[in-house]
């Protein structure tokens, strides 16, 4: 059972469901439409459910597309009583997904040519959805789960210390991931250098302090900036020549897009 199956049983879809049955027997078209601008996502997703149900859904617009208040989204047709049972699901896809991609897109915006990033800061069982939005919206989803990348963070560095954490991680990772190291000072950053990071992680510092890593790194390795990073001072941090700047609030704080479905 995929995802999009277990939402739907979530929904009660297949149980005693005597709200949608109440039109049984009758067909119906309706209209998704988007009440403010955004940037769509979700409609690959949306359209999946219904087809689950044998519902005719076509997309009037592309997921990744800029849409206006009013906008049509998404068509759909068929019997009235299974089109019901997957408004609510594909509704809730939508929005979220949408609000996602639109909180994204606006820090790509304003990052200019310096990549914005997710991180694993996600909804159980929802991070596919969330990081396929983050990529409709331009953002880069970051690592997946653990095994994408080894990001060496303070927890490990407090057990083994910094130079031999990276020490191990170069030993046990496979020569196609990278490695990562969390840092916080100026001095942390120069030392995962010297110590073979690929990646360094410069946290919750302010964008003065990340412009003085970054210059002291001479381009030596990738820079990414995270920790207090929001779409007000994105631009802030963009600024700083970091690589990346990561946002765990794409995810976890960005509003829903107001959609509606109308028969």
């Amino acid at each position: 059972m995929d995802a999009l199956d277990r939402f739907l049983e979530e929904d009660g879809v297949g149980w005693r469901d005597v709200t949608s049955n109440l039109v049984a027997g009758h067909d119906a078209e309706a209209n998704l439409i988007t009440r403010e601008d955004g940037v769509a996502a979700g409609l690959e997703e949306a359209t999946a459910v219904f087809d689950r149900l044998d519902v005719d859904a076509i997309a009037a617009v592309e997921d990744g597309d800029r849409v206006a208040e009013g906008d049509r989204l998404l068509e759909v047709a068929g019997d009235a009583a299974a089109l019901l049972q997957g408004e609510r699901l594909a509704c809730n896809l939508v929005a979220s997904m949408s609000g996602i991609a639109t909180a994204t897109r606006a820090c790509v915006d304003r990052a200019g040519d310096v990549r914005v990033a997710a991180t694993r800061k996600t909804t159980p069982g929802y991070r596919a959805f969330e990081k396929r939005a983050v990529r409709l919206g331009g953002g880069d989803p970051h690592r997946y789960n653990l095994a994408d990348a080894v990001l060496i963070k303070e927890n490990h560095i407090a057990v083994l210390g910094l130079e031999t954490a990276v020490e191990r991680a170069r030993e046990r990772a496979s020569f196609t991931a990278k490695i990562e190291v969390e840092v916080e000072t100026r001095e942390q950053a120069e030392r995962a250098t010297a110590a073979g990071a690929d990646i360094v992680l410069l946290d919750n510092m302010t964008p003065g302090e990340v412009r003085e890593c970054v210059h002291a790194l001479h381009g030596d390795v990738l820079t990414e900036a995270s920790g207090g990073i929001t779409p007000e001072n994105v631009d802030e941090y963009a600024g700083t020549g970091v690589d990346v700047v990561s946002m765990g609030s794409l995810t976890y704080a960005s509003n829903w897009l107001d959609v509606s479905m109308l028969v």
